[in-house]
């Protein structure tokens, strides 16, 4: 039977949904052509259940966190509020996290139907919220990313842009911060080393850092990379684990020149010490860069790599130009996923801040 699997994709415009079986796509509801639902807004952040592929949480800028229950079908609002982020506890998937613009942290632990806030967050010392902001007005600090260890569910952190890292060793009731190092508290993502449980990982808008262990202060590590503003890492688990690194160069205020972001993919096989460049049929004069990437539920030696042109927190933008693309051999090789319109010619999403996949059985 052939393997079949569900791509919800956050758009600068709405969230449109894939479904692909082989290598034939088509949106959810069977057409060729993109049925986006919250059309014209922002989808800023798609997590969904381990145990249950059928329910997944989107997350709609200033319009509140949204559920389903069967498989995007149809969306309930479970929470208000301008969500930023959300997670799905990886040991148990009736607890789900959401970080908020501002600064916020709310926890469920029936599925979505009720939540707390975790007003541990804001005891923080006022020298440390004094980092919660952020350069673009009117948007403000907020919880960019929710790092939850998969071996020790009470262990959180939060990366805040722009805020620094915080975290917590008691499932969210206490906090401290653990940046020191970071030469900018703008910070996009977190994880864990693959083989040791105390490094860490950061990826930033001013260079890729590594802490052993974080309270210890973060360090640079960039070798074997050319570039400079880094957005997303992920593990690739399995026998051979590897690490890939979604970058640009610049910040985003300056990519209208010629040379777009330079988006590259690097990948990394000895747990982040040196990184490659990969990336054989990935676009090359793509003006925008790969924002998210999320490995395939069925292939660990798949990933799927979210591109776009629009700087992913510039909310406010135009609705731009994204693309998917997918490896089949860890990120030796890439092709472009999409809905052919005709021939080879693939009709472009607006650009893609976010990407989840699942299994569609």
């Amino acid at each position: 039977m052939a393997e079949a699997y569900r791509l919800y994709a956050g758009t600068q415009a709405g969230m449109i949904l894939f479904r692909g079986i082989a290598d034939i796509w088509t949106s959810m509801g069977g057409s060729r052509e993109f049925e986006p639902y919250f059309k014209d807004q922002v989808v800023d952040s798609v997590y969904g259940c381990k145990h249950k592929p059928e329910t997944v949480y989107a997350g709609v800028t200033c319009d509140g966190l949204y559920r389903t229950k069967d498989a995007g079908k149809r969306w309930q609002r479970v929470l208000e509020g301008d969500i930023r982020w959300v997670t799905v506890d990886p040991t148990e998937d009736r607890v789900v996290y959401a970080g908020t613009e501002p600064v916020h942290l709310y926890r469920s632990e029936d599925g979505g139907d009720s939540w707390e806030e975790l007003k541990g967050l804001l005891a923080l010392p006022e020298e440390v919220k004094y980092k919660w902001w952020f350069p673009r007005p009117p948007h403000q600090g907020h919880v960019r990313h929710i790092y939850i260890d998969p071996e020790n569910p009470k262990s959180i952190y939060l990366a805040l842009e722009h805020g620094g890292i915080v975290r917590s060793f008691d499932r969210g009731a206490t906090w401290e911060d653990v940046s020191e190092g970071l030469e900018y508290p703008d910070i996009h993502m977190i994880v864990r080393s693959p083989g040791n449980p105390t490094k860490y990982f950061a990826a930033t808008s001013r260079g890729f850092f590594q802490a052993d262990p974080p309270e210890e202060g973060w360090k640079r590590a960039e070798k074997g990379m050319e570039s400079d503003y880094f957005h997303d890492v992920i593990l690739l688990p399995g026998d051979r684990p590897a690490m890939f690194l979604a970058a640009g160069h610049g910040s985003p205020q300056y990519w209208d020149r010629p040379s777009g972001a330079d988006g590259k993919i690097y990948r990394s096989e000895d747990g982040g010490q040196a990184w490659r460049q990969v990336g054989a049929g990935l676009p090359v004069n793509h003006p925008g860069m790969c924002w998210q990437l999320a490995y395939n539920p069925w292939n660990r030696n798949s990933i799927f790599a979210a591109f776009g042109n629009v700087a992913r927190g510039h909310v406010a933008g135009p609705p731009g130009e994204g693309a998917i693309y997918v490896t089949y051999d860890r990120g030796d090789t890439w092709e472009e996923v999409g809905l052919q319109k005709r021939g080879a010619q693939y009709l472009r999403p607006p650009a893609i801040r976010v990407l989840w996949a699942a299994s569609d059985e």
